[in-house]
């Protein structure tokens, strides 16, 4: 009982639903590759790139589709009209139900086109148009189960549904296979969104009952002042993001697609350890970014902790060819270099991470939008030259450069505006000399790897090296992450 009793003194139910978001975050996302050599093993490689071109272009569509409403407006939405949340998430619920039935309509008049364009057949189309139909009414409900610290009901559903999704995928894929079904990719996806809409068709119906508002000019008005100025960022974040895979499919075909996409996942595994990172960070940057006593302790600790990102990232890229052994097959192993230059990318969007937070703190957002416009575009025309002359591999250095110039811009201008509104002139909020030569050691590493993968020996010699280091000097880390 004492202990029970500690447990509940010492964790806030904000704390409590920090840990439950971020465990579900990873049991979602581990999900995802746990399965992974289940469905190389049973998918052709063109079938795992209609997936991931799917994927990709659901996410491009969905920033329109959601008018980028589940952003952080929402939140401060929900604390806006604190007493009429019922009525507030029914209204703006109507209002990405709307643009989802226009965006039905604009397909309906030229589905040919569409398809053309996007390199889906008509079933997974009309999917997708569900998707951005339904999707919204789960996206504001976790939102809102999160904001008002309700974590258990929202992690049950978020374990439950993702466990199911995966099982039902799986359990579809092998009966398809075994009855010689070529269309497996199409299968896996109506799987695994048949039961996330059907989750999702259930929280829509709710939400309109609960709220009985289809339309008020006042949350309307208040919402898109909000969230539109952010639909640039979210537009040029995801072209950025799936840019790549996209014009891979048009430009080589779907098997590259696959390949690609699968050793993209396998490269971009630190990233789910970097999102806990950097959720756990950002209270504690926006608590003492304003306080000059804290100022060389803010520095230390994000130094440090990107420090440790850079080692795990490092880590991860060294173990590529024992990771891809286990999550693919000897397809997927002959394009094994382009997952140091992945590698190198993933570092860098943390390092964009954290200086956007710092954007964000002062509400200097247009700057974040500009920022990843610019990189987007830089990497479509990147992609376009070097895919052309190089292959699909041309795309995981055009990303990674990419990713650096978005990085480097943040800093840059987060630097500048920091010193414009900060309350003392003291020093920046993060050591950036420090901050550049991580970088830049990080990218030197992770590329040195193109090299270590041939020397199995020495590359098992640095990792052990490493390993040791970090067991030596694990307080000082449990001590960083304790600040």
């Amino acid at each position: 009982m004492k202990i029970k009793n500690l447990f509940k003194k010492k964790w806030s139910a904000g704390v409590m639903a920090s840990i439950v978001y971020t465990l579900a975050s990873l049991f979602s996302r581990g999900l995802a590759i746990i399965t992974t050599p289940i469905f190389t093993r049973i998918m052709p490689p063109d079938q795992i790139g209609v997936v991931s071109l799917y994927q990709s272009w659901a996410s491009i569509i969905g920033t329109f589709g959601t008018l980028a409403l589940t952003s952080g407006g929402f939140q401060l939405s929900l604390r806006e009209f604190g007493k009429e949340r019922n009525r507030y998430v029914s209204s703006v619920l109507s209002l990405t139900t709307l643009v989802a039935l226009l965006l039905m309509v604009v397909y309906a008049a030229a589905p040919g086109f569409w398809n053309e364009v996007t390199g889906l057949p008509t079933a997974l189309m009309i999917l997708l148009l569900l998707q951005m139909l339904l999707s919204p009414a789960q996206d504001f409900w976790l939102l809102r189960q999160r904001y008002e610290y309700k974590y258990k009901i929202a992690g049950l559903v978020t374990f439950l549904s993702a466990l199911v999704a995966s099982i039902v995928a799986i359990g579809a894929v092998v009966k398809a296979a075994e009855n010689g079904v070529q269309s497996l990719g199409a299968v896996r996806l109506f799987a695994t969104y048949g039961v996330s809409l059907t989750l999702s068709l259930v929280l829509w119906i709710y939400i309109f009952w609960k709220g009985r508002t289809l339309y008020s000019g006042r949350y309307w008005r208040f919402s898109l002042s909000l969230s539109l100025p952010l639909i640039g960022n979210s537009i040029a974040s995801q072209i950025l993001d799936a840019s790549d895979r996209a014009m891979i499919s048009k430009m080589v075909g779907n098997s590259a697609v696959g390949i690609y996409s699968t050793l993209y996942t396998v490269s971009s595994l630190s990233l789910i350890v970097w999102a806990a990172i950097n959720s756990s960070f950002i209270p504690y940057l926006y608590e003492n970014i304003d306080k000059p006593e804290k100022r060389d302790q803010l520095r230390t600790a994000s130094s440090g902790i990107l420090a440790l990102f850079s080692v795990i990232a490092f880590l991860a890229t060294m173990l590529a060819p024992e990771i891809v052994q286990i999550l693919a097959t000897k397809q997927y192993y002959e394009a094994i270099y382009i997952m140091p230059p992945i590698a190198a990318g993933v570092f860098f969007t943390a390092v964009s991470n954290m200086y956007s937070n710092v954007l964000i703190y002062y509400r200097k957002t247009q700057f974040i939008m500009i920022s990843s416009g610019v990189a987007a575009v830089l990497n479509v025309v990147l992609n376009y030259i070097g895919i052309q002359q190089f292959g699909y591999i041309a795309a995981a250095y055009t990303t990674m450069i990419s990713y650096m110039v978005m990085g480097i811009s943040q800093m840059v201008v987060a630097t500048k505006v920091y010193n414009n509104t900060a309350q003392s002139t003291g020093k920046f909020v993060y050591n950036t000399k420090l901050v550049g030569g991580i970088l830049l050691l990080t990218a030197v590493c992770c590329l040195s790897c193109l090299l270590l993968y041939r020397t199995t020996l020495l590359r098992y010699v640095i990792l052990a090296v490493i390993v040791v280091v970090l067991l030596i000097k694990r307080d000082a880390v449990i001590r960083l992450f304790r600040r």
